[in-house]
This record gives C-alpha cells, sequence and structure tokens, in this order.
C-alpha cells in the first residue's frame, strides 16, 4: 500500500492526503477534485490524482 500524497503548494512540502491504497486502484481513480488540511502550513489544499501520487506510507510528510 502506497500513501496518496500531494506537494504543498506555499512550503513545497510531501504532505500525505490521509488515504493509502494500491498502486492498482490509484491508477483507476478519476480526476475529481478532493481537499486536504495541509500539515505542512495549515492551509486546506485541494488536489486531483493528477496532482498526486504514491509514497510508502512512512516517508509521507504527516507532521510538517
Amino acid at each position: 500500500m502506497g500513501a496518496v500524497t500531494i506537494r504543498c503548494p506555499r512550503t513545497g512540502h510531501a504532505i500525505s492526503t490521509g488515504i493509502e491504497t494500491e498502486p492498482s486502484v490509484f491508477d483507476r481513480l478519476p480526476a475529481v477534485a478532493a481537499s486536504v488540511r495541509c500539515s505542512a502550513c495549515g492551509e486546506e489544499h485541494f488536489w486531483t490524482t493528477r496532482d498526486a501520487w504514491l509514497a510508502e506510507p512512512m516517508l509521507a510528510c504527516t507532521d510538517g
């Protein structure tokens, strides 16, 4: 399993969306907008699967 991860547009840090999934499932997800409260800057960021990638869960930043 991997953590769906995006990049904070303010800090540039990789942040976890809190979603974990298999690569085969991630590849089939639609590009629907979602939001996440950023652990790096505290703001809400909107993202789609086009902005995201799968990272090892322990490598995705969750504490800023």
